[in-house]
């Protein structure tokens, strides 16, 4: 009788044992799906995430090219009217270069001066345009920093 009742309880506890064991391990995969589903929610936000923010990086990019390219055009009108300034100031020299005859009075003064003032503007022109175009480089720069930087902070 001892025996029946010690293979009863035996019997009795691996079924426990294994209804308890099944329990848990469905508890387990379980809590492992929803685990895997929380991961991949997060995985998915996170590339969302990091496109959108290459997304604007990349029209922030376009847009400081697009500035540049105008910079550029802009440059260049500014040279084509400094370079017809100097043309002016040259054909100017020229003639005052030319010893001027009037009632016997030979006047070089005029022409020197003009020659001084000349090479002075040509070279205050030549470098207002180099210290323009490096300020304008530098503030597109700047605002293409200043855009990126503020897409990113938008997103937290």
């Amino acid at each position: 009788m001892a025996l029946l009742l010690i293979a009863l309880y035996t019997i009795g506890y691996q079924q426990g044992s294994n209804t308890s064991e099944r329990h848990w391990k469905l508890r387990w995969s379980e809590r492992d799906a929803a685990q895997a589903q929380r991961v991949a929610k997060l995985e998915a936000r996170n590339r969302a995430e990091e496109q959108r923010r290459r997304d604007e990086m990349e029209q922030v990019t376009q847009h400081a090219e697009q500035q540049l390219a105008t910079l550029r055009a802009d440059t260049a009108v500014a040279r084509g009217a400094a370079e017809r300034l100097r043309r002016t100031l040259s054909e100017l020299q020229r003639r005052n270069a030319s010893p001027i005859t009037s009632a016997g009075n030979t006047s070089s003064t005029g022409g020197a001066g003009c020659s001084v003032l000349a090479d002075v503007l040509t070279e205050s022109v030549e470098r207002n345009q180099q210290l323009a175009a490096e300020a304008d480089r530098r503030r597109i720069a700047g605002l293409a920093c200043e855009r990126a930087y503020n897409s990113l902070i938008q997103s937290q």
